[in-house]
Order: C-alpha cells, then structure tokens, then sequence
C-alpha cells in the first residue's frame, strides 16, 4: 500500500577511508535503523530540532495525495543526505496480519562532513595530503548532494 506513510527504513551511512586515500571515494556504508518519529504539516516545527549535539535529524517528506517520490533533508550541521533508494521491502508482502502498511523500502544515503576548518588562521599545523584529502572527501560529498534530488526506484517483479 504506497499510499500509507513509509513503514520500512533505513539509512546507509558512508564513511571514507583515512587520509591515506587520495581518492576520496566512499569505502564502506553501515546500514541502521533510525529512530522514526511522525509528524504532520500542522505539528510545531519546533519538534524536529535535535535534542542533543550527537543527534542527527532527517526529514523524510511524504505525501499520499502527491504523485511525486518522496524526498529526504537533513537538518543537522554535520549530515548530508545524498540519495534516497526506494525499493520492495523483502518478505513484506508475507505480512498480512494487522493494518495494511506501506510495503515499499526506504534507504536514506548520508555522509558525515569534517567539520574541521581548512583555512590558514587554524592554530593545529596539517599536512597537505591531510589537507587534501579533507578537501577530496568534502567534493565528493557535494557532488553526491547535488546528484541527490532524483531518488533511486527499484521496482521488482
């Protein structure tokens, strides 16, 4: 039923490797579960805010009565969000007790930035491949961001 509000979700956190990659390509993702609170369009905004500084918030906007996709944003300072991945739920179709629920998956994509500053006035000395790497992995994160708008939909016969 993808009418109802997404039931399934996870988010897929990427991490890069250390400084030692030149690259600055995403090495692994670890999957997870969030916490999932619903809110509506007439409940206070002010709900949203994280509760503490190791809190990370994302808004996944979901409307029934719009036939565009879902899309998801980050309100916290260090998190991007860089895709979104909607998929069949494996072996939701076998669940048939209770109300119907949406039977489609949900996988955010996110990227921690460093929010460690690059600029000269830093008193703490870095290397220039520390530097550039910082610089790399901060590029990649942009392009996957601006990439993001259009979600990734798998539909599974």
């Amino acid at each position: 039923m993808a009418d109802s509000p997404p039931y399934y979700i996870l988010f897929s956190h990427n991490s890069f490797s250390g400084a030692a990659n030149t690259t600055a390509v995403p090495q692994s993702a670890t999957l997870g579960h969030p916490t999932v609170q619903y809110h509506h369009t007439d409940d206070s905004p002010h709900a949203l805010l994280p509760k503490s500084s190791d809190e990370h918030v994302l808004i996944l906007e979901h409307d029934p009565s719009s036939p565009s996709t879902p899309s998801v944003k980050s309100i916290s300072q260090d998190m991007i969000v860089t895709g979104l991945k909607v998929t069949d739920a494996p072996g939701a179709a076998a669940d048939e007790g209770g109300p119907p629920k949406n039977d489609r998956m949900y996988i955010i994509e996110t990227i921690m930035t460093d929010d460690r500053p690059m600029d000269a006035s830093s008193t703490e000395r870095r290397s220039p491949q520390a530097i550039l790497s910082q610089f790399k992995q901060r590029n990649v994160a942009l392009r996957r961001a601006f990439q993001y708008p259009e979600p990734d939909i798998e539909h599974q016969p």
